[in-house]
């Protein structure tokens, strides 16, 4: 499974998360077989046993939903693996997994714009029968390996991104980089730190690092493109968002910032298919996309196809506060 940029975990037991911004809702329902509603936010995944051998029973897995270490939700997979939560993800959510009555791992969730995240986890059941207890000397983040003392330094840095106090974690994750010059995460996290404070010379310096560590980590790519592309940097973003692209092929996100770098970079024509793309693949979180489409297209003076960009629009947001100005923009240049 491909990894977005929208997680940090703890791994114990030989569990393995990986993260994907997953396609709109009614093609979740589609695959997974859950009573997903169209355009809800949810959050879901598949547990899948690695190593489990034939005939033998398949353990009782339960996944519960945290709030700043409080449980919200309880759910228990099914014959399938998969589990769901008709909650929007935000920062400050978890999810802890459970075998059996034993706690196993944690999951927690550093979450990007969308409204639906995809966490899948895949757990080793010869790891799984030695586990009597939650406790282990060796913890992995976002699949990088970390002593125990580690992991209580990130989860540490964690909490207090959560809550704002950009300067302690700052301190925590770069006494973690001295120690262990080697944990991408760890330099993805100062780079997003340093880039909302925007001292972007640093946060360039950090997102690189990452990248050098770990060339496919999508999170410090993408965050990397942003940069850039607030700085207008643009034919620098394109380049590092075109990859973020090819190693994410189904990230909204991807897709929508380098269709917006393509725009900024006045190449209308290249970035109108990624744009499209991250509509496709989540129409209502990347509903206001159509909004620029309609933009491009009466600035080119399409005024039929700006007209069709703000009706689709509409289609999924209805109560727009500039509901009538669309409409009347929509009846004056559909053509009759």
């Amino acid at each position: 499974m491909k990894r977005l940029c929208s997680v940090s975990t703890i791994i114990l037991f030989g569990l393995v998360f990986s993260t994907t911004l997953a396609a709109q809702t009614s093609e979740v329902s589609a695959e997974t077989g859950l009573p997903i509603p169209m355009g809800a936010a949810v959050i879901y995944g598949q547990v899948s046993i690695e190593g489990l051998p034939k005939g033998e029973r398949r353990p009782n897995i339960f996944v519960s939903l945290l709030i700043s270490g409080t449980q919200i939700d309880r759910r228990q997979t099914d014959d399938r693996g998969y589990f769901f939560f008709l909650q929007r993800p935000r920062h400050g959510h978890s999810l802890l997994f459970e075998v059996d009555s034993t706690e196993v791992g944690r999951a927690y969730l550093v979450v990007g714009t969308g409204g639906t995240l995809r966490q899948d986890v895949t757990l080793n059941w010869r790891a799984l029968r030695g586990a009597t207890t939650t406790k282990t000397g060796v913890i992995a983040a976002g699949g990088y390996a970390r002593t125990a003392d580690g992991e209580k330094s990130f989860d540490k840095a964690m909490a207090a991104v959560r809550e704002n106090k950009n300067d302690v974690a700052e301190t925590i994750f770069k006494e973690m980089v001295l120690k262990d010059p080697k944990d991408y995460l760890v330099w993805t996290m100062l780079g997003t730190i340093y880039y909302s404070d925007k001292k972007y010379g640093d946060a360039s310096s950090a997102f690189t690092k990452a990248l050098e560590l770990k060339p496919d980590f999508t999170l410090a790519r993408l965050n990397l493109g942003k940069m850039e592309l607030s700085q207008k940097n643009f034919d620098k973003a394109i380049e590092i968002l075109a990859r973020a692209v090819e190693l994410e092929p189904k990230s909204a996100d991807a897709n929508h910032f380098l269709g917006e770098a393509y725009l900024q970079a006045k190449k209308g024509s290249m970035a109108v298919g990624f744009l499209n793309k991250a509509i496709e693949l989540a129409p209502v979180q990347k509903a206001e996309i159509h909004l620029r489409l309609a933009a491009l297209y009466n600035g080119a003076g399409l005024k039929d196809r700006a007209a069709a960009e703000y009706k689709a629009f509409l289609a999924k947001m209805p109560n727009h506060a500039d509901k009538n100005k669309f409409e009347q923009y929509i009846k004056d240049n559909t053509p009759k």
